[in-house]
């Protein structure tokens, strides 16, 4: 059974850059037939991308690219914040956002009073299908960290800290004894060194005792 190609594609694109994000709709949208512009992330103004169209007639949309984690939704201020882009960029009719992740329900009822188009995760998939575009996806994702060695070496390192401990451990235990022992040995000469000294003194009050008594 063949490999599903839409397996982890969103957590990939979650995962890149936020700019490679942007180059990446850029690329997907040129796929699709239009003119693209990925905007310099110093002169941006907030636009993303800039898209262009000459059939079946002049057409200049903006591209607002949010690279966000599946539980990241987009909100409705975010879409009334991108509404206004439009007017940044003359001929500019279309606002489009497009995220990995989803939109809230107040944000997907702004867009449409706002004529703010909206492309959720789960659209951009199908996009991605529709284009045949995952060479675009293993293109812009090539760079996001992998399951290699270096992801475990961490793990190495708290084995390492474990062992560590364990012998740190080892030793106070083995300290502990000691004391222990020592402490053992000390009680066992002092009870002796008690009982040597409780017999001279019996001794003594002996020899008085019969000094008196004759």
């Amino acid at each position: 059974m063949s490999a599903d190609p839409t397996e982890g594609v969103k957590e990939s694109l979650a995962s890149i850059d936020p700019y490679q994000f942007e180059k990446f709709v850029a690329a997907l949208w040129e796929r699709r037939g239009w003119t693209t512009e990925v905007t310099s992330a110093s002169k941006d103004a907030g636009i993303d991308v800039i898209i262009e169209k000459s059939s079946p007639f002049n057409q200049t949309q903006i591209i607002q690219a949010k690279r966000n984690a599946s539980d990241n939704k987009v909100g409705s201020s975010d879409i009334q914040q991108y509404s206004s882009l439009k007017h940044q960029v003359p001929n500019a009719d279309t606002v489009i956002v497009v995220t990995t992740s989803k939109f809230t329900s107040p944000a997907e009822q702004r867009a449409e009073e706002l004529n703010v188009k909206l492309v959720d995760g789960s659209t951009l998939l199908k996009i991605i299908e529709g284009e045949d575009a995952y060479d675009l996806v293993r293109e812009f994702t090539q760079s996001v960290p992998t399951d290699n060695s270096a992801n475990h070496q961490p793990s190495t390192n708290k084995t390492d800290e474990v062992t560590l401990d364990s012998e740190t451990v080892d030793v106070q235990d083995n300290d502990t004894k000691i004391d222990e022992e020592m402490s053992t040995s000390e009680a066992v000469v002092a009870v002796i060194q008690g009982l040597v000294a409780l017999a001279i003194v019996i001794g003594i009050l002996y020899l008085i005792a019969i000094t008196l008594l004759f």
